[in-house]
């Protein structure tokens, strides 16, 4: 009689989370939820309402004795005027990407799938900022299409030069950092209602009290601080201003540094924070 001997199952070997995966599962999770598609629509439709009355206006104006720099500065300026709003509309996205996660607590099942965390919040900061870049590019440009026509319609054809080139792309990047900056307050934060509270004070309250804060007290250093707030550093960059007063490459470096002034502490704190 012959025995066999027990089979001895083969240890299973770990599995690797690649970046690619991390990338892609929350590419798919952001395009899943209704949520993003009600606020793409809702940006989309300021954009087209903003839009539509620019366009509406220049029927009752007189823009033929516009010299042709005139022009694209008109265009550009009517082009991303609704970015400011939109801007918004990104912000609410990026603090839901990860509020309400956490609000759920599916943000267990997140990091069961990814231990070490900090790729799965640096992967959905980064598809977030997408997501803020790719809206602000297709809203841009279609309102500088509709906008850059209806002059063409009255005789004064815009001119596209590289500087109204780089306003035109300004406006998608600064709606890129807003959106970067609100998945870091939200993960900051773990707080819905908080972070876009806080999101909305900074973006719209702030500089308005802050100009307040001026004309009554005539304080030197507020003119410094207004310069630097995110909102305005959204106006300059995706508008065409003067160099001397701030350069875009000082404007693009301020607006990576309010990016990182929440991703970074967000992504310290959630490798130090339990769940």
């Amino acid at each position: 009689m012959t025995t066999h001997a027990a089979h001895r199952p083969l240890a299973q070997e770990p599995l690797r989370v690649r970046c690619s995966g991390v990338i892609l599962s929350e590419l798919l999770r952001l395009v899943t939820v209704r949520s993003t598609w009600w606020l793409v629509g809702i940006a989309l439709g300021l954009a087209s309402l903003i839009t539509s009355l620019l366009v509406a206006s220049l029927a009752t104006s007189s823009s033929s004795r516009l010299s042709a720099s005139d022009v694209m500065l008109s265009v550009v300026q009517a082009s991303t005027l609704h970015v400011g709003f939109v801007a918004l509309v990104v912000a609410v996205l990026g603090v839901l990407s990860v509020g309400s996660e956490y609000a759920t607590g599916m943000i267990r099942s997140t990091y069961t799938a990814v231990p070490q965390r900090l790729p799965s919040l640096l992967a959905r900061t980064g598809v977030v900022a997408a997501a803020g870049f790719l809206v602000g590019l297709v809203t841009v440009g279609v309102s500088f299409a509709f906008i850059a026509s209806a002059f063409a319609l009255r005789g004064t054809a815009p001119a596209l030069s590289a500087e109204a080139l780089g306003a035109l792309l300004g406006g998608p990047f600064y709606l890129a950092v807003v959106g970067a900056f609100s998945v870091g307050l939200g993960a900051l934060l773990r707080n819905t209602a908080a972070a876009i509270s806080t999101t909305v004070g900074l973006l719209f309250v702030l500089p308005t009290v802050l100009m307040i804060f001026k004309a009554m007290t005539h304080v030197w250093w507020v003119d410094t601080v207004l310069k630097y707030l995110l909102s305005n550093l959204g106006d300059k960059i995706s508008n065409i201003t003067d160099q001397t007063i701030m350069p875009t490459p000082v404007t693009i470096v301020a607006l990576i540094v309010w990016a990182l002034a929440t991703v970074v502490p967000a992504l310290l704190l959630t490798h130090l924070r339990d769940v």
